[in-house]
């Protein structure tokens, strides 16, 4: 078996994406927001006010709701994360999963989808391989903005230190694939 040129892994944080960012400010405020209308309904309701049942009812469901995204972004991500491996080879890119044995994607350099990369103040950040979410959902009757898009991209390599040099790195090596495809 060939052995990858390359290999890392995703470090060991909170992943934290334009996408991610957004979901966190419409998040956060319904979360507070539940809390309140909870401790609004459940004084309400204690006073002998029906109506204030209603309150109730909609903060613990908000409360769940909200709870249950957050923990998928908080919690649930970084475990999918932990993992993952990115394996470069010479002549395809590999993300595998070392928990279920599993290569989740393979794809070689010469058939390579468009990539971008973005990254933080501190050289942190990702890569999107293929087609791009947009960080707001698009649809409606005129394809006006609709809501936070709640999808990530299909193929990410996520939670990369240095990512400008892996983006420079896996460029190199889809260049030189395209290139030795077209000499041939």
């Amino acid at each position: 078996m060939q052995e990858p040129i390359k290999l890392l892994e995703p470090q060991k944080r909170m992943p934290f994406t334009l996408a991610v960012a957004v979901r966190l400010l419409v998040l956060i405020p319904v979360f507070g927001m539940s809390i309140f209308m909870i401790i609004a309904g459940y004084l309400g309701v204690q006073k002998g006010n029906r109506f204030e049942l209603s309150s109730l009812i909609m903060g613990i469901l908000f409360f769940l709701l909200s709870s249950i995204m957050l923990f998928r972004i908080f919690v649930s991500k970084k475990r999918q994360l932990a993992q993952l491996q990115y394996l470069f080879y010479t002549d395809r890119l590999v993300i595998y999963n070392k928990v279920k044995d599993q290569v989740l994607h393979e794809l070689f350099y010469d058939q390579f989808p468009a990539f971008t990369f973005h990254e933080n103040l501190n050289n942190f950040g990702y890569i999107v391989i293929g087609k791009e979410e947009p960080v707001m959902a698009r649809g409606g009757v005129f394809g006006q903005n609709t809501g936070v898009n709640m999808k990530d991209s299909e193929m990410m390599l996520e939670n990369l230190p240095e990512v400008k040099n892996v983006y420079v790195f896996l460029k190199e090596l889809v260049d030189a694939a395209e290139k030795n495809a077209v000499s041939q």
